[in-house]
C-alpha cells in the first residue's frame, strides 16, 4: 500500500482524502473542530502527533487558534488533517504510564470517531451525519 500526500489512512487502512475531511468540515459547520477528551491514552496519542513538529509532509499541528487545554480540543481544519493523518501513521512510543500499543489503539478509536462525528464512513466516504444515524 502506498500512502499519498494529503491522504489520511483510516482504521480499515483505506485512505481518505484531505478534501474529504475538509467538505465535511464545512457541511457540519465544525470550523473550529470542537472535542473534550477525557481519556489519558486519547491525550498520549495526541500529544505525540502533535510533538512531531514538522513531519515527512512538511506539515505541522500548529495554528494559533488551535486549544488543547483542559479536556478541551479546538483545531482548526489544515491541523485536523494532520492531526487524523498523525493518527494513522504515527509509530507510537511508550510513556510512563502506557504502552505504545495501548496509546495507538486509543488513537485509531479517536481517530475512527473524529470520522463519524463528521458523517466519514469506515470507507473513508463523506455521507453525512445523518446517514451515521447522528442527527
Amino acid at each position: 500500500m502506498t500512502i499519498q500526500l494529503n491522504n489520511i489512512c483510516n482504521s480499515q487502512l483505506l485512505q481518505v482524502n484531505y478534501s474529504t475531511v475538509l467538505q465535511a468540515i464545512e457541511l457540519t459547520d465544525s470550523n473550529p473542530f470542537t472535542m473534550t477528551i477525557r481519556c489519558s491514552l486519547e491525550w498520549a496519542a495526541i500529544a505525540q502527533c502533535i510533538n512531531q513538529g514538522i513531519d515527512s509532509h512538511l506539515e505541522a499541528v500548529c495554528d494559533p487558534q488551535n486549544v488543547f487545554e483542559n479536556g478541551h480540543c479546538s483545531v482548526t481544519p489544515h491541523s485536523l488533517c494532520v492531526l487524523l493523518r498523525r493518527m494513522g501513521d504515527t509509530e507510537f512510543q511508550d510513556t510512563d504510564s502506557h504502552s505504545a500499543d495501548d496509546i495507538w489503539d486509543a488513537a485509531t478509536s479517536l481517530q475512527s470517531s473524529i470520522f463519524t462525528v463528521l458523517g466519514i464512513n469506515e470507507y473513508g466516504e463523506y455521507i453525512g451525519r445523518a446517514a451515521m444515524g447522528l442527527e
